[in-house]
């Protein structure tokens, strides 16, 4: 792939931690643009200079809704002490110089998960996970790649919630954005564009006035935002192209609701079924929705090793490496976890992923069978093995992995000023 050197590339963090700490709070309010001002709107959006950098930006910036360190502290505490739960669990356990590993295994003769694993473990991590706030990011600790007017983009870490969902979680980068930054209509839900899943990490995109959130939402529902991720997946991934597109149709999985599976004439049938049942005990106004096209172009970058130490049954130090397969992957639709479906399915989850991975909340082989996984010859020479994937897993407990995952690169068309840009954020794993 070619760069066109005439495009603006923001990839390094903007430094605005200095004038939050020194502004004072009664600036900061009165410093409101007027939206039937047009002055007040005419600065271009093109690359910031550096007295932009410093100065404040044009919406209110509200603190009432941040946390109290009070509160911090005690979520701090909980996640802690969920931690430390989650650990005596493991097949692996730390200490200060190496890991243990012992010979527990999940697997049975046949190198198969029998069911009852797989429920027991599903259930595991669904408490787990909803016991899970999302970590807390502060204004000081946010990486804001760029700034307008108009537009805000920000690298999100790993494990911070996008938006407060249903449950109105405050532990949300969304109200971070806006606690800092404001917006034209003063309403946090007025800057929400896109989202990422809490465990993937990288770039996000916020609007702060009207005209910029309604051009936005144009423009990501007609696929004219480019995004591309990056990935490590478990196992040595191998494609005869390079930039090979999977094709696989998503549909919603009616036995491990909300996830998403592959679909396939079985599960189509299951799932009519299934809406005719609810149908039948008073869900009168259920109806199947039909699979949706998805497709995903992926590229290999590089074959790398997940390295770790360990003491074995007999006390001794080893060390292991485990394939793993960093890649590209350039959502060609956007459906629902769209990248970690289309990966499972190809025989290679995402390392540390939660839901699609080893033992994840989801069906596995994103929604395959088995034994279909085992005869399709696509899969037969290159799949990570589910010893393997165990393996994996077991490093990504005990070093508390997160998944890896990334939304590195995004390149689009300002909404306002129709300038071209591209926003790039450097990989955290």
């Amino acid at each position: 792939e070619s760069e066109d050197d005439s495009i603006p590339k923001f990839n390094e963090y903007l430094d605005f931690t200095d004038w939050l700490v020194t502004q004072p709070k009664k600036e900061l309010e009165t410093n409101v643009v007027d939206p039937n001002n047009s002055d007040d709107f005419s600065k271009s959006a093109s690359i910031l200079s550096e007295e932009s950098q410093k100065t404040s930006p044009p919406f209110k910036h509200k603190k009432e809704h941040a946390p109290t360190s009070s509160t911090r502290n005690n979520e701090s505490e909980e996640q802690s002490s969920s931690n430390s739960n989650d650990m005596n669990d493991q097949i692996i356990s730390t200490d200060t110089s190496a890991t243990t590993r012992t010979t527990k295994s999940v697997l049975d003769c046949d190198n198969r998960i029998p069911e009852s694993v797989l429920r027991y473990e599903r259930q595991m991590k669904k408490a787990r996970q909803e016991g899970r706030l999302g970590k807390y990011v502060g204004i000081e600790q946010l990486k804001v790649i760029y700034i307008d007017e108009h537009i805000v983009v920000i690298d999100k870490p790993s494990g911070v919630l996008c938006v407060p969902g249903l449950n109105r979680n405050p532990y949300n980068i969304t109200q971070v954005v806006f606690d800092a930054f404001g917006c034209e209509s003063d309403r946090v839900d007025k800057m929400i564009v896109h989202r990422l899943d809490m465990d993937t990490s990288g770039l996000v995109m916020f609007a702060r006035t009207n005209v910029a959130l309604s051009e936005l939402h144009r423009m990501f529902r007609d696929f004219e935002v480019k995004k591309k991720y990056e990935a490590l997946l478990c196992g040595n991934f191998v494609t005869k192209d390079n930039n090979s597109i999977i094709d696989l149709p998503l549909q919603r999985d009616h036995r491990f609701p909300p996830f998403m599976r592959v679909a396939t004439p079985e599960s189509e049938r299951e799932a009519s079924q299934v809406v005719k049942d609810l149908q039948h005990h008073g869900w009168k106004k259920l109806v199947k929705k039909k699979p949706k096209p998805s497709q995903t172009q992926i590229r290999v970058l590089n074959k790398e090793t997940l390295d770790y130490n360990y003491n074995d049954d007999d006390g001794d130090r080893s060390s292991s490496s485990l394939p793993v397969t960093r890649v590209a992957l350039i959502p060609l639709t956007g459906r629902t976890h769209q990248l970690r479906v289309h990966c499972a399915a190809m025989g290679h989850p995402i390392v540390a992923d939660q839901s699609y991975g080893f033992l994840g909340e989801a069906a596995p082989n994103g929604g395959y069978e088995e034994e279909i996984m085992e005869n399709c010859p696509q899969n037969t020479s290159s799949r990570a093995s589910l010893l393997l994937q165990q393996d994996i897993d077991n490093v990504v407990k005990a070093t508390e992995k997160k998944m890896c995952l990334h939304a590195k690169e995004m390149l689009l068309v300002h909404p306002v000023t129709s300038m071209k840009l591209m926003f790039q954020a450097p990989s955290p794993f």
